[in-house]
């Protein structure tokens, strides 16, 4: 690609993204991933009830053409609560994802940034230290995710997410 930046998000209802909430272990937090205008959003309830306390979403990405050292850029309008964008370099079911967290401020659009080596391998909530290293090229998936007994309602609006070289 001879761009300096590369746009894995384009805003569009096509977007195929699937929600995994704790309903998986009992939970019954719920989240879903809408559009308004030319803007995604991850929204709904965490709940802490049955031993609950995530939702997420997540979507296939393919990347190709990119340096180790790019870096991935956000752009999105939050609540104030934690959140954490996730990769994943399998699809199937035991593989770790790589976490990187970010706490927003209500209703201020913010950009972050993340180097590869700021996103830490995890496997049901825990560290996996163990974990093959993370290659952008490796990347199957990318997910947003909310955790950290953050009960209540949420809400993060997603305007872009490029690697940037």
């Amino acid at each position: 690609m001879d761009t300096a930046s590369m746009n894995l998000f384009k805003i569009n209802e096509n977007d195929s993204w699937q929600s995994l909430n704790d309903g998986v272990m009992g939970g019954v937090s719920k989240s879903q991933l809408t559009h308004l205008d030319k803007l995604a959003v991850f929204s709904g309830h965490v709940s802490l009830d049955n031993n609950g306390g995530f939702a997420s979403v997540n979507r296939r990405v393919f990347v190709s053409n990119v340096a180790l050292e790019s870096e991935l850029t956000i752009r999105v309008m939050g609540d104030g609560k934690r959140y954490q964008l996730r990769l994943k370099s399998g699809v199937q079911k035991g593989c770790p994802s790589y976490s990187a967290g970010f706490t927003t401020q209500a209703n201020v659009w913010q950009t972050f940034r993340f180097k590869l080596n700021e996103f830490k391998a995890t496997l049901r909530g825990k560290r996996v230290p163990d974990a093959p290293k993370l290659n952008w090229l490796d990347v199957q998936q990318l997910g947003f995710f909310i955790s950290d007994r953050q009960e209540g309602e949420f809400c993060l609006l997603i305007d872009s997410i490029s690697l940037d070289d």
